[in-house]
C-alpha cells in the first residue's frame, strides 16, 4: 500500500457507501506514516503485516497515510467490490472483491474459512534477571572431585597435590565451563556477575559493593570475559557478597523477576572482616534477607567438602543445595537452576482483543485456566502459563508458543496447521 495523498476507499458495487457505518472494524481507521505502525481501530499493525478490513486484505506500508472505508463482508457480494484510488489497492477476502492497480496480498485465514483478520500475534518470553555470585577463593584451584591441588605449579599451597594432575579438573575451570553453557542455553535470562573476594583487592577478605558485570541483555560476553580474566585467590566473604548482591538487585527497576545463584566450595569466613573467622550464621542471615526482599537464592556446592549448604538454600527459599563433584553434576546444577528461574510469562507485541485471544503450545490449544493452562498477566499484553504448562516450559519440553487473535463468533482450531 503506497500513495502519497492518502487513500479513501468507499464501498462500491456491493453496498452504497452511505451504509459504511456498519463496518466490522471502525471505518475511520487511519494508518500512520513515517515508518510508524499502522493503527486500525484499536489494533496496531507493524510495517509489512497484513490485515483484513471488510473482506479486503491490506498491508501496512511504511510511509502510507490512509483512511479505509468499506462495506461489511455480508454485504460485499456484488460485482466490482472495493476499488482503491489515490494509491495502491489490495485484493483478498470474499467473492466479487477486486482492486485496481498495485500489489495484492492474502490475509490470514482460520481453518474453518473465517476471514475477519484472524492473525498470529508476535510473542516473546519475558526475561528473568540472575546475578551469579561466585566463590573465587584460593581453594577453587583444587580438584572438583577431591580436596587436592590439580596444579603442581602452585605447589599445593594449602593442601596436597593430586596424585594424577593430568586428568584433574580444577573447580574454577569447571565453574567457568558450566556458566558458559548456562548462558548459551538460556537466552531468556539476563545475567550479571559478582565475585568474592573481589579480584585485585588489597586484602584477602576484600569485597566491593558493585558487581563485576551488571545485569543486562548483552552481558553474556562480558561475564565470560571477566571469568576468563581472573584466577582463584583470597578468602570466602560469602555474607558480604550476598549483602552486596541484594543491594544491587534492589536498584534494578526493569520489571523482571530476579534471583541470586551462589556457587561456593566451602564454609564462609571473613566474619568481622577477619579471614580466620567463620561466618556461617552471618551468611544465612544475609541469604534470608535476600529472599525476604524477593530475590530467591539458589546454592551450588562445588567440590566434596562444602559443609551444610542446605541450610543456606532453605534460607534462600529454594529447598536444598545442588552438590557437584563432577563436571556433569555442575552443568546439570546450573541448567536446573536456569530452568527454575526462567519465567512462564510471555509478552505480546500488540494488545489483543481479550475475548478472542487464543494460546497454543506446540500447535495445540491451551485452556484459559488459572490452575492449569494460561491467564492474562498484569495487563492483557502479557500471558502467564500455569500448572503443568508452566512446568513443561521450565523443563524445556515446550518448544513453540503462539498467540492467535481470533474472530468474534468463530471457534478457534484445536490444532494449528
Amino acid at each position: 500500500m503506497g500513495g502519497g495523498g492518502g487513500l479513501d476507499v468507499p464501498g462500491t458495487g456491493g453496498r452504497p457507501s452511505s451504509d459504511a457505518g456498519a463496518d466490522l472494524i471502525p471505518h475511520d481507521s487511519v494508518l500512520a506514516d513515517g515508518g510508524q505502525p499502522c493503527l486500525v481501530g484499536n489494533v496496531t499493525y507493524q510495517p509489512g503485516q497484513s490485515f483484513v478490513i471488510d473482506c479486503v486484505t491490506f498491508t501496512c506500508v511504511s510511509g502510507s497515510n490512509v483512511t479505509v472505508r468499506g462495506a461489511t463482508c455480508a454485504d460485499a457480494a456484488g460485482p466490482g467490490g472495493m476499488t482503491g484510488t489515490g494509491g495502491a489497492t489490495a485484493d483478498g477476502g470474499g467473492a466479487g472483491m477486486g482492486g485496481n492497480g498495485g500489489s495484492t496480498a492474502s490475509g490470514p485465514t482460520l481453518p474453518d474459512g473465517g476471514n475477519c483478520g484472524a492473525m498470529e500475534l508476535a510473542v516473546f518470553r519475558a526475561p528473568a534477571d540472575v546475578l551469579l555470585v561466585l566463590d573465587r577463593s584460593g581453594s577453587m584451584q583444587y580438584s572438583l572431585a577431591g580436596d587436592c591441588d590439580c596444579s603442581a605449579a602452585t605447589g599445593g599451597s594449602t593442601g596436597s597435590i593430586c596424585p594424577d594432575t593430568t586428568n584433574c579438573t580444577d573447580r574454577w575451570t569447571a565453574v567457568k565451563s558450566a556458566v558458559s553453557q548456562a548462558i548459551a542455553n538460556n537466552p531468556s535470562i539476563q545475567w550479571g556477575l559478582k565475585l568474592f573476594s573481589t579480584p585485585g583487592g588489597s586484602a584477602a577478605c576484600s569485597l566491593t559493593v558493585a558487581p563485576e558485570v551488571p545485569i543486562g541483555a548483552s552481558s553474556r560476553t562480558a561475564v565470560q570475559a571477566q571469568l576468563d580474566s581472573c584466577m582463584p585467590g583470597g578468602n570466602t566473604p560469602t555474607a558480604s557478597a550476598i549483602v552486596a548482591a541484594t543491594a544491587y538487585l534492589r536498584t534494578l527497576s526493569d520489571g523482571n523477576s530476579k534471583a541470586i545463584l551462589l556457587a561456593t566450595d566451602g564454609e564462609p569466613n571473613c566474619g568481622g572482616g577477619q579471614s580466620t573467622n567463620s561466618d556461617v550464621q552471618g551468611t544465612v542471615d544475609a541469604i534470608t534477607a535476600a529472599s525476604s526482599a524477593g530475590f530467591p537464592v539458589y546454592v551450588i556446592g562445588v567440590g566434596p567438602s562444602v559443609g551444610n549448604l542446605d541450610t543456606m538454600a532453605m534460607a534462600g527459599g529454594t529447598g536444598s543445595s545442588y552438590p557437584a563433584t563432577s563436571t556433569q553434576q555442575l552443568s546439570d546444577a546450573f541448567a536446573g537452576i536456569a530452568n527454575g528461574v526462567a519465567t512462564c510469562s510471555f509478552a505480546l507485541a500488540q494488545t489483543p482483543d481479550s475475548s478472542n485471544a487464543y494460546v497454543y503450545v506446540d500447535k495445540r490449544l491451551v485452556p484459559q485456566d488459572g490452575k492449569n493452562g494460561w491467564i492474562f498477566g498484569a495487563t492483557t499484553s502479557t500471558i502467564v502459563f500455569t500448572g503443568s504448562y508452566c512446568d513443561d516450559l521450565k523443563a524445556g519440553q515446550t518448544t513453540i508458543v503462539q498467540i492467535l487473535q481470533g474472530c468474534p463468533g468463530v471457534a478457534p482450531p484445536a490444532i494449528l496447521p
